[in-house]
């Protein structure tokens, strides 16, 4: 019983956010039906223009509630689409954010792992440039090899730039889809 009763509460649910305003004319109607049947069962007698009034005076009120009603709902909805669009946004730049944190442990590894090669290849370089001034083979070598070791310093120093470009880029973009 109390299964059937959640289902007809969840189907009237439905059909009042679908349509409140049918919902308001339905009750502010109903209202009427009942307040005029006062009136009806006094057929004979005449009725004076305050009769009226006096009963449907909370008519009007009806009125302004089903009226605030919508915009409460109007409201809420606006609301809910607004939350969904800040948890949209929040779930992108933590996307980002994770992104941005692998990226630099990435390049950071990379660093490490390769400039301390690097520097002990520019030293020993700068050793053997040296003790071998004079001849000019071992010089265009050497030559060579710290630009080979300049390369792959603007490489690593390159996709550092990058993927930090990359991370503006995308949360430039996540934030313009999510504002649609």
């Amino acid at each position: 019983m109390k299964k059937l009763f959640d289902l007809i509460w969840l189907k009237i649910q439905v059909i009042v956010e679908k349509y409140p305003i049918l919902i308001a004319a339905v009750v502010i109607y109903l209202y009427y039906l009942m307040a005029s049947l006062n009136l009806f069962q006094r057929v004979g007698e005449k009725h004076t223009f305050m009769d009226y009034v006096m009963e449907f005076d909370s008519l009007f009120f009806l009125w302004l509630a089903a009226a605030a009603l919508l915009q409460v709902q109007k409201m809420r909805k606006a609301y809910k689409r607004e939350e969904e669009t800040r948890r949209n946004i929040e779930r992108a730049l933590d996307r980002q954010q994770i992104y941005s944190t692998l990226v630099n442990d990435i390049t950071m590894l990379l660093q490490d792992n390769v400039n301390n090669p690097l520097a002990i290849i520019s030293v020993t370089t700068q050793e053997i440039r040296r003790r071998f001034e004079t001849d000019p083979e071992i010089m265009r070598y050497l030559d060579r090899i710290e630009g080979a070791m300049k390369r792959i310093h603007n490489t690593i120093r390159d996709i550092q730039s990058y993927e930090a470009q990359k991370l503006i880029e995308g949360t430039a973009e996540t934030l313009k889809m999510e504002s649609k």
